[in-house]
């Protein structure tokens, strides 16, 4: 009775002659039987309410009542119920009319999750929510069945609508719509500037080939709002302001142009919801990375294989990088330096313990496996899992750690990508052998180590690059630590050079002393 759609991942326009033929066909059919229909679109601005709107013109169906779901709930006992019956009013008055003749009906539920959340989850004592689901239930799927009406339920939150919905014969078909690829980007591009274009006030300069290839992981919506940015801005350059006054160019709607430039102040404005985060770049890349030597260039070619191996679609998927090594070794940098400089991926999150300071176990759990649903929503992401023994609250002594966390990690590491969708994981840890213990060492598909600095050279290349000591200088250190032995951490050095700075007495010998209390040699 029922006709199941498939995922159809890419939508990628709102013309009816773009939907799939399954669509156009299977409707009808099922229309026969059971007029229902949820379209799920996990991602924000997507174009949810647009494509159902859509899909009731192209079946001739009468205007489509939408509702909010916000909207259904009322404060007064037994009024939410009533809303929700006089949505179903006209269809039931024609179908008693009319019969089989009855014109379709239609009701499109926006944020449907607002009102038919999982029964028995309330914290309220009015059990409200539970008796809308029950009479959207009864609606829907209950003693006089209705022939001549089409639901669809739009949500980004799929896990919070009660299961009982999902079943056959109610919201049963459901469609993922995903976030628009390079051909739909271009294609929403076209429709937002068709104006600008019809009037010729696109600059010639503008190449929207070129922006849909560079907006990557836009919704509609986003880019909606990069074109009216852009148009903003250059509407902007035509006002002036001076002494309390606005002066607007009285040749402004001759001379307006929307340029190339606009276009980029509007992007570096307008960021996707599931783009990677710059603030991020900017903290673990404040100072960048030091490529003092053969180690650091190794780890970073090896990095660079494993990026391609991610982008051209693995049999082993997801790829996943572990980098270990002794504490302030550069490992978050050089993650951080794969993840944003190199890969180019348009997702890349970090799931950092510094951002989960007080979290519970539970709530932990939800924050990490949120970031890695989220990863998969975009056809190529990056996920960085920093610093693993303090994300699973790891202590030596007992050893104690959350057993929680710590099978969450395991099964979200271990969860095989969506087809279509490639991930890539950088992992940092300061000991393999605390992570073989808990068994997540062997979810890695590679383990990389990060040394500590135990060579001369290699140490007056990292002093070099700070600016700290001259070539005198430097030549000096290197002449006087020959002979010695040490191991610091990239970390440390570069605060001790630091420290060095401050000295008002040479900056050589305090730098050299303050390295020899730090490896244990005398001063």
């Amino acid at each position: 009775m029922a006709v199941i759609f498939k995922k159809y991942p890419n939508t990628v326009s709102l013309d009816p002659n773009r939907v799939p033929y399954y669509l156009k066909t299977g409707v009808k059919v099922y229309l026969k039987w059971r007029q229902l229909l949820e379209c799920f679109g996990i991602k924000r601005g997507t174009g949810k309410t647009l494509m159902a709107r859509q899909i009731g013109k192209m079946l001739n169906a009468s205007e489509p009542k939408i509702v909010n779901g916000p909207e259904i709930l009322n404060k007064f006992v037994g009024e939410s119920e009533k809303n929700i019956r006089v949505l179903f009013e006209d269809a039931e008055a024609d179908q008693k009319k009319y019969g089989v003749n009855s014109p379709l009906h239609m009701i499109i539920f926006d944020e449907i999750d607002a009102i038919c959340k999982q029964r028995g989850t309330a914290t309220g004592s009015t059990g409200v929510a539970d008796t809308v689901v029950n009479q959207l239930l009864s609606k829907i799927d209950g003693v006089e069945q209705l022939n001549n009406i089409l639901i669809i339920g739009m949500t980004n939150r799929k896990d919070l609508i009660d299961e009982a919905l999902l079943r056959p014969g109610r919201l049963e078909v459901q469609m993922e719509i995903n976030l628009p690829n390079e051909e739909g980007r271009l294609q929403i591009l076209n429709i937002h500037t068709s104006k600008l274009q019809e009037h010729k006030k696109l600059h010639s300069d503008v190449d929207l080939k070129q922006i849909s290839v560079q907006i990557k992981n836009y919704s509609g919506a986003e880019i909606e709002g990069l074109v009216r940015a852009a148009t903003t801005n250059a509407m902007n350059k035509l006002v002036s302001q001076g002494q309390g006054k606005v002066e607007i160019n009285p040749n402004a709607v001759e001379s307006l142009l929307v340029t190339k430039t606009d276009f980029d102040v509007a992007a570096s404005d307008i960021k996707p919801a599931f783009g990677s985060g710059t603030d991020d770049a900017d903290h673990y890349l404040d100072i960048g990375i030091f490529i003092y030597g053969n180690p650091i260039s190794s780890i970073i070619e090896d990095g660079e294989l494993l990026i391609k191996q991610a982008q051209s679609g693995s049999l082993v998927s997801p790829v996943s990088l572990l980098l270990q090594g002794p504490a302030g070794s550069g490992k978050t940098a050089l993650a951080a330096h794969l993840a944003y400089k190199l890969s180019n991926f348009p997702f890349v999150k970090v799931v950092s313990p510094e951002n989960m300071i007080g979290y519970s176990e539970s709530s932990k759990c939800q924050a990490i496996k949120k970031i890695f649903d989220d990863a998969y929503k975009s056809e190529l992401s990056c996920i960085i899992v920093d610093d693993i023994e303090r994300l699973l609250e790891y202590v030596p002594i007992g050893p104690r750690f959350s057993n929680v966390v710590l099978q969450t990690l395991i099964v979200l590491l271990k969860k095989k990508a969506r087809k279509g969708h490639k991930l890539l994981i950088i992992a940092t840890c300061n000991s393999s052998d605390v992570l073989r213990s808990l068994q997540v060492l062997d979810c890695f598909n590679a383990t990389i180590y990060v040394p500590a600095i135990r060579d001369v050279i290699y140490m007056t290349n990292i002093l070099r690059e700070l600016n700290v000591f001259n070539n005198d200088e430097l030549r000096e250190i290197e002449s006087s630590m020959k002979q010695k032995s040490f191991n610091v951490s990239l970390k440390k050095l570069i605060s001790l050079a630091e420290m060095a700075k401050q000295s008002d007495d040479s900056k050589v010998i305090k730098f050299i002393c303050l390295l020899d209390q730090q490896c244990g040699n005398i001063c």
